[in-house]
């Protein structure tokens, strides 16, 4: 009987050893997928006193290959950063307790102990969780008073109060910080279970390779992920939990370069990848021997308004200075972000474009090792994940 497509399901786990299953803990929503159990055709083109070149075809060697299109889900995205980039460190939350109980629409709430300014904060747990903005420093000695708003940017006398009322004591946090940097440590491996409407099956000993982000103003933030792993074996039903997040948008990039914060910035396709290989070997196996991943580079285009000499300069001039790229949901939605930052990047390429309406501007940039990322690029994700990735 013929299936739908949309029943089919992506699971993911991190594995302890490489190469060895482990059942999906992560579901991946993803927009487009394509696998392959790629093989290595063996041709026998041998002359045998016959008109026919192709005398035999033997099955070579055998690795799987992944790509994913998908949005970024702020939970999600940590896997494919650690996996690519580097490992996670991680600075825990700030948790406290509220001292007494809030209205709707209270601006204000008091916690036992200080929160930071500007900041996001959760409140509460289950359904009646809720998110705000800390709107200035806390004040007093213990409990502590911080002025709350709902919407960022409606702060001041334009507060946007609190939507439900909480009871003394509920928990109150601010994001965990999960910072994303290479190193020569071993990159992790992951299993992947696919569910693709007929059977399930799964790969392990899964690298990622390219991950890139495409960001633009007038729709979700895109990832389009590439792996390799050992080739697929079947496996038993499992069924994955999927992000219940909204996942980042385009309208809430900020783009940082030329030494201050820039809104002319259209788009930007961001690329982070190490080239993967599976390596065959002398060991008698059709599967690979291992999954090998390289050193990393990372480059990518920009497009923004061309209304003065700023990001043209970075080009003419050769001025390598940093870029960031940072998008926040809505606070009400989360507040969760993701920055991604080369403290040393390079303009390699600029071209006017005066053929549109208004005039625009291209950009070849790339990420260049420094210390401060400790690499070409790391990235800082704030969200509600309170453990490393």
């Amino acid at each position: 009987m013929t299936q739908l497509s949309r029943l089919a399901t992506l699971g993911l786990a991190r594995e302890s050893t490489a190469g060895t299953y482990v059942a999906p803990t992560i579901g991946i929503p993803f927009l487009k997928g394509d696998f392959e159990d790629a093989f290595t055709e063996v041709k026998d083109e041998s002359i045998r006193g016959n008109d026919t070149v192709l005398q035999g075809v033997y099955q070579g060697t055998v690795h799987a290959t992944w790509a994913l299109d998908l949005l970024a889900y702020p939970d999600l995205i940590g896997h494919f950063l650690t996996a690519v980039i580097g490992p996670d460190t991680v600075t825990p939350a700030t948790t406290t307790t509220l001292s007494a109980p809030t209205s709707i629409g209270a601006t204000s709430i008091t916690t036992a102990a200080s929160l930071p300014a500007g900041t996001v904060i959760r409140i509460d747990t289950a359904g009646n969780t809720e998110y705000a903005w800390t709107d200035g420093a806390a004040t007093g000695t213990g409990p502590y008073t911080s002025n709350v708003t709902t919407v960022l940017g409606k702060i001041g006398a334009n507060r946007v109060g609190l939507q439900l009322a909480h009871a003394s004591s509920v928990a109150v946090s601010t994001p965990t910080t999960h910072t994303f940097k290479q190193s020569t440590s071993p990159l992790p491996t992951y299993s992947l279970t696919l569910y693709d409407t007929t059977q399930t099956i799964s790969c392990s000993y899964v690298r990622w390779s390219d991950l890139q982000f495409k960001i633009d103003p007038k729709g979700g933030l895109q990832l389009s992920v590439k792996a390799t792993s050992m080739p697929s074996t079947t496996q038993s039903s499992a069924t994955p939990s999927f992000s219940t997040f909204d996942p980042l948008l385009g309208w809430s990039w900020l783009m940082t370069n030329a030494g201050a914060a820039s809104t002319r910035g259209l788009t930007l396709d961001l690329t982070v990848k190490r080239a993967v290989e599976a390596i065959q070997s002398s060991d008698g196996v059709q599967a690979p021997r291992e999954i090998f991943a390289g050193p990393l580079e990372c480059d990518g285009t920009y497009k923004a308004i061309f209304e003065n000499q700023t990001d043209l300069g970075l080009y003419l001039n050769y001025t390598q200075t940093a870029t960031t790229a940072t998008l926040q949901q809505p606070v009400a939605r989360g507040g969760q972000s993701l920055a991604l930052t080369m403290s040393k990047s390079g303009y390699l390429k600029g071209k006017r474009d005066l053929g549109s309406t208004y005039a625009q501007a291209d950009f070849s940039l790339v990420g260049i090792y420094n210390t401060t990322d400790g690499g070409a690029i790391q990235a800082t994700l704030l969200n509600w994940n309170t453990t490393a990735y």
